[in-house]
């Protein structure tokens, strides 16, 4: 049975730079499993690797015209793995990952998908109440999809509509065969705990704001419709409008004095970076929480070992029964749970580097006085 390489991780472990040296080593191609990078619009906040000379699918698609499902994406990668033998999977969006490994075939044909994705979105457009929505189309919703998940509550809203309200999950074709039954599939989770995990997420949420991460984000704010319920935005997107609407407000409040609107941007700034760094801290506490629940084969790597690729060839070339027996030891259990995300929620308002503040204060200002 063929081989295949699945290295994932939280975000901010450093998984894209483990993935490109094993690339290097085992002379393969890598598929990045994230739902923002297949786009071209967002390069920094998606946080597309310095080259991509050894990837397939980043930026294949505009996010301004389509949004590709966990289905056309699948479809996809189906079509490059049948290219070549040992690609490796980098995991970013864990959802995509689990179905891209897990899944059978839905019984609807992709034509069927699409013209029902395409009937929730334009029932979405415009919708102030999501909840409310699937409740008119799905039987017995219970309201379990939190409304700031966009893309959860339109792939609810296409199968309710393809279900006539009997799922707001896929159905799938028992019959068809599995990723997982097909490849011998080799997946490692770096993992470490969440302190340290979250200094590294505040670090690299600075690093995109000087590389012009608001720049990005303006310029689809720009492109975009406002009134369009968008199910894909990058992570501090919404944030970052509420911030530009801040200005907005203070600019045209003429009445209000330069001291008092001086220091309510401010404010504005310093609470923006804030819900930034809490954000993309909460994503991490959910792969964790999502690896966990649904990719149980996976076997978890502490990142602070000193040689993290050697360690990955180790479980790719041993016989299955070895890495199977490492996966359901008791040392990988434990990995698990002691890894767990017990500091989420006392990590309140980190403070961003003053320097942060001024480079969002100033790029913000800029945009107001275009």
């Amino acid at each position: 049975m063929k081989k295949l390489l699945v290295v994932s991780g939280l975000t901010g472990s450093g998984k894209s730079q483990v993935v490109q040296i094993l690339s290097e080593q085992l002379k393969s191609k890598i598929i990045p499993v994230d739902s923002l990078q297949i786009y071209k619009n967002w390069p920094i906040s998606s946080n597309w690797p310095k080259t991509l000379q050894n990837y397939e699918l980043i930026g294949k698609y505009d996010g301004l015209k389509q949004t590709i499902t966990s289905y056309r994406f699948k479809k996809d990668v189906l079509q490059i793995l049948k290219q070549k033998d040992n690609y490796i999977l980098e995991g970013g969006c864990c959802f995509f990952l689990n179905y891209l490994i897990n899944s059978r075939k839905e019984q609807f044909d992709e034509e069927q998908i699409k013209a029902a994705d395409i009937q929730a979105s334009k029932l979405l457009e415009n919708c102030g109440d999501p909840q409310a929505l699937l409740k008119q189309y799905f039987l017995n919703y219970d309201d379990s999809i939190n409304i700031s998940d966009r893309y959860r509550i339109q792939k609810a809203l296409r199968f309710a509509l393809l279900t006539n309200g009997q799922s707001i999950t896929s159905p799938f074709n028992e019959e068809d065969p599995r990723l997982c039954d097909e490849l011998d599939i080799r997946g490692f989770f770096l993992t470490e705990p969440q302190e340290n995990i979250s200094k590294k997420i505040y670090a690299r949420c600075d690093q995109m704001i000087q590389q012009g991460l608001l720049e990005e984000f303006y310029q689809f704010y720009q492109m975009l419709d406002q009134q369009e319920f968008r199910v894909t935005t990058p992570i501090g997107y919404d944030e970052f409008v509420n911030l530009l609407k801040c200005f907005q407000n203070i600019f045209e409040g003429r009445y209000i004095s330069n001291r008092r609107a001086e220091k309510q941007k401010r404010e504005y700034v310093l609470k923006f970076i804030q819900q930034f760094y809490i954000k993309s801290r909460q994503y991490a506490a959910y792969q964790r929480k999502y690896f966990r629940s649904n990719l149980n084969q996976f076997l978890w790597i502490d990142n602070r070992n000193i040689n993290i690729p050697q360690l990955i060839l180790q479980y790719y070339n041993c016989d299955r029964q070895e890495y199977e027996s490492k996966v359901a030891s008791p040392q990988n259990e434990q990995q698990k749970n002691e890894q767990s995300s017990k500091l989420l929620g006392k990590q309140n308002d980190p403070l961003p580097p003053k320097q942060i503040q001024e480079i969002t204060y100033k790029t913000v200002q800029g945009f107001i006085d275009q």
